[in-house]
């Protein structure tokens, strides 16, 4: 049986509309610098051209899902805010589209005429290269364009991070989210005037709609805290990378529940024993999407459990997975319980 496509809740628009501003607004600092750089290509190197245009050809791939969620949201009921809040949201791909075409362009003209590929000629071929015009001259002065004025950084909505030290003298700042949980993770070892800066993404399942919010949240919250570091440690900071997504070693626990009757299974349980907010439970579920996938079947996460009544009753916070998300909320044993067993014993008494 194929399932219908899943969407993030309407919760989310909040940070989605964050996220695609903050993607604008990256998308017009990047053309900005290209453009600086239209006369004199030389300043750039193959990494720094090869990732803007695996970056951007990536993010133009989210633009088509984001454009699907903004029309999900449209045939529901909404507020005004939040009718507005998606008409901002659809604008805004559209103006990122745009840039976008112009920043790919620019790119792959530049591959070209970086300063590897400049090295890599002999000196003849570089004359030639040169006296023919397919090189540009060192000192040919560059087209001067209105700087883009980038906003300062500040952190989304309900986003907070921790900070740690590294030894022997690095520092790492992991970023969560109220609801979404764990969002990544970047990583700064200062080299004299320099400092190595790596970005991880929280592994996620791609298929999980939460994950590209994750992903776009990151990404923008990677770029401008770059700047925030460069601020820090001198403009010599090297450039960060596309974020990495480190596979999950968390050992996570789950049981699958069975028909009483031909024992095929019915629902599946995850159990987060040490969580009791809504984006622990969203760390486990990120973690065990790709199970549940492809088990298939009604699935919830389990927070702790509190005793209510020792032996008789308990009270956990339980997340809602799939087939559609749901809400966390506060459910007790006496209601859950019953709830599965139904599962159970229905399944080939309803053949």
């Amino acid at each position: 049986m194929q399932n219908k496509q899943s969407y993030p809740p309407l919760s989310v628009l909040p940070m989605l509309s964050y996220a695609v501003r903050g993607a604008l607004d990256a998308s017009k600092e990047q053309l900005h610098n290209l453009l600086q750089a239209k006369d004199k290509p030389y300043v750039l190197d193959d990494e720094i051209v090869h990732r803007i245009i695996k970056s951007f050809t990536e993010q133009n791939k989210t633009i088509a899902h984001e454009k699907a969620l903004c029309l999900h949201w449209n045939q529901i009921k909404l507020t005004v805010e939040q009718r507005e809040a998606i008409d901002e949201i659809s604008s805004n791909l559209l103006e990122i589209e745009k840039i976008n075409q112009q920043v790919l362009f620019l790119a792959e003209h530049f591959k070209n005429h970086t300063i590897d590929k400049i090295l890599e000629m002999e000196d003849d071929e570089l004359g030639l290269a040169y006296l023919t015009g397919k090189i540009y001259p060192p000192d040919q002065p560059a087209t001067q364009h209105k700087p883009y004025q980038r906003q300062s950084f500040t952190l989304p909505p309900e986003v907070t991070f921790h900070h740690q030290k590294l030894a022997p003298h690095g520092e790492s700042y992991t970023f969560r989210h109220s609801k979404m949980g764990e969002l990544g993770r970047i990583d700064v070892i200062p080299h004299g005037k320099q400092s190595q800066i790596t970005a991880y993404l929280a592994a996620g399942d791609p298929r999980d709609p939460m994950t590209e919010l994750r992903t776009n949240i990151f990404h923008t919250i990677a770029i401008e805290f770059n700047n925030e570091l460069e601020k820090k440690y001198g403009t010599g900071t090297r450039t960060m990378p596309p974020p990495s997504n480190p596979r999950n070693n968390k050992v996570v626990e789950s049981k699958a529940m069975v028909c009483l009757t031909c024992n095929t299974p019915v629902a599946l349980l995850v159990f987060a024993h040490d969580a009791d907010t809504v984006d622990q439970l969203e760390d486990y579920a990120r973690m065990m999407y790709s199970r549940i996938v492809e088990m298939n079947l009604p699935t919830w996460v389990i927070g702790a459990e509190e005793e209510v009544n020792p032996g008789k009753e308990g009270i956990a916070l339980i997340l809602p997975i799939w087939p559609n998300r749901g809400k966390a909320e506060k459910i007790s044993s006496l209601v859950l319980e019953p709830m599965l067993y139904k599962l159970q014993t229905n399944h080939c008494h309803g053949k």
